[in-house]
């Protein structure tokens, strides 16, 4: 789900809950029945209110539709395209196996990894992991890279083009420090 999904999945549950806090005080007696009665025996005829549920009912449907994967499918990458057929893999798996090569790296452990595709040949690389003590930022760091791009070129054919690194722990004397 993207992030424009997201911001109206937001949006519409603000809505959907302020309407069923509305029940809740309509039911309780809190708020006068009477209202929103006349307000809805007002409703044929208002082309308004038609207007406004169709609304409702497409962004339902579109979220529906990217909750259950049917829009924006961006969790996979396709590595071929020919006559033949076509070569897919999962970004999942391209990201469990970038932080597997990362984790062969001494020093590095706890990694987290997200791939992007930039074009249909190369990709790029974000790199969440934690140090061991002791170790070279530096060396572990290019290493790492050489690695990855090396591993993955050899392996799924893309190019890494660019990879980012983020180290968020290191720990030192037994304790985690952050």
């Amino acid at each position: 789900m993207g992030i424009t999904d997201r911001v109206i999945l937001t949006l519409y549950t603000i809505v959907m809950a302020a309407i069923a806090v509305v029940l809740i005080l309509i039911t309780l007696g809190i708020l006068p029945v009477d209202y929103f009665i006349s307000e809805i025996a007002a409703l044929p005829g208002n082309w308004e209110y038609a207007a406004g549920g169709a609304v409702i009912l497409l962004i339902s449907v579109r979220l529906l539709m990217a909750g259950i994967g049917l829009l924006g499918d961006d969790s996979t990458l396709t590595l071929a395209d020919a006559d033949t057929g076509k070569t897919v893999v999962s970004k999942r798996a391209l990201e469990d196996y970038i932080a597997d090569i990362a984790q062969e790296v001494y020093g590095i452990y706890g990694v987290k990894v997200a791939v992007t595709m930039e074009d249909k040949d190369t990709i790029d690389a974000r790199i969440k992991a934690s140090l061991e003590p002791g170790v070279n930022v530096f060396e572990i760091t290019e290493e790492v890279k050489d690695n990855v791009k090396e591993t993955i070129k050899k392996v799924v054919g893309l190019e890494v083009k660019n990879i980012e690194m983020k180290f968020k722990k290191i720990k030192s004397n037994g304790k985690e420090k952050v």
